[in-house]
């Protein structure tokens, strides 16, 4: 059965680079049977493969970052419309070259596309993509090695990474093999980053060591000092911004543990301040 329009809530969301990104969010019925698919397919242990590291348990921007520290030479190249270019067809030679039955297959490309293609929203979309991309990355993969490169990639963003200076002269072959699994390069974000310059790979830095830049961990040190702030002062606490302050410490500390100790301490101190106003919160009512 084809699942249609109606079946989902379509949202707008502003990019920071300008435009609207379209989401299309299954409704409760329909997104209940996909994540019952999504179960399935990694109970069979489906992934996108040691090159994804985007949507993958255990792997992060991280992970995909760190393969491309100390290089002389990192190109990062850009898919466009990533989950939009794998149409039902590809979605379903994928998951039968994954040795899902023809008809499993077929069932779930008509549970988990829109209009021909994966719907950007639907929980089983970032596996799927994945898993239709593999044959790509297993292509690019071998590419980088007859260069002596590196190659992973984050969702819709294509790493390779070589001491070789001339690695800039496998673009067009990327291109190539990229056009013939089905996708299409952004050519306006392809870039070409030599050391002696800053390198950065999924927002991380990767010339000498992996680090985040110093831009962001002055933004979170000055979010938590407010957020302390607002404590201190008796002024409204915004807890969802506290929760994601909370979720980019601890990435910088799987990404430098020692550069993030004075961040995972403040955000510590924010922690029992606020266990500190429940607690007496708690008492006050109890005492009325």
């Amino acid at each position: 059965m084809a699942y249609q329009l109606e079946d989902y809530i379509v949202h707008r969301i502003p990019k920071k680079s300008g435009g609207l990104r379209v989401l299309h969010e299954p409704k409760p019925e329909l997104k209940a049977l996909q994540k019952r698919v999504l179960r399935w397919l990694q109970a069979r242990g489906l992934n996108g493969g040691r090159r994804s590291h985007a949507f993958e348990r255990g792997r992060s921007i991280a992970t995909h970052a760190r393969l491309h520290v100390g290089k002389r030479v990192v190109i990062r190249l850009d898919l466009e419309n990533f989950f939009g270019s794998v149409s039902s067809k590809m979605l379903l030679e994928a998951l039968v070259r994954e040795r899902v039955s023809r008809e499993q297959a077929e069932e779930i490309v008509g549970i988990c596309t829109l209009d021909d293609y994966l719907p950007q929203g639907a929980p089983t979309s970032p596996l799927l993509a994945n898993v239709a991309a593999r044959r790509m990355d297993l292509r690019l993969a071998a590419l980088a090695k007859s260069r002596g490169a590196v190659y992973s990639r984050y969702a819709d963003d294509l790493t390779f990474s070589s001491d070789d200076v001339a690695l800039n002269k496998l673009i067009p072959a990327i291109d190539h093999v990229v056009s013939e699994c089905g996708f299409a390069l952004n050519r306006k974000k392809t870039l070409v980053m030599r050391r002696g310059r800053r390198q950065l790979v999924t927002g991380l830095i990767v010339n000498e060591q992996l680090n985040a830049p110093r831009q962001t961990r002055r933004k979170l040190r000055a979010q938590l000092h407010n957020l302390k702030q607002s404590l201190l002062n008796g002024e409204s606490f915004d807890d969802e911004e506290f929760v994601k302050a909370k979720g980019m410490v601890a990435f910088l500390c799987s990404v430098r543990p020692e550069q993030a100790a004075a961040l995972k301490q403040a955000a510590r101190e924010i922690e029992n301040m606020l266990v500190m106003r429940g607690a007496v919160a708690m008492a006050l009512a109890e005492a009325a």
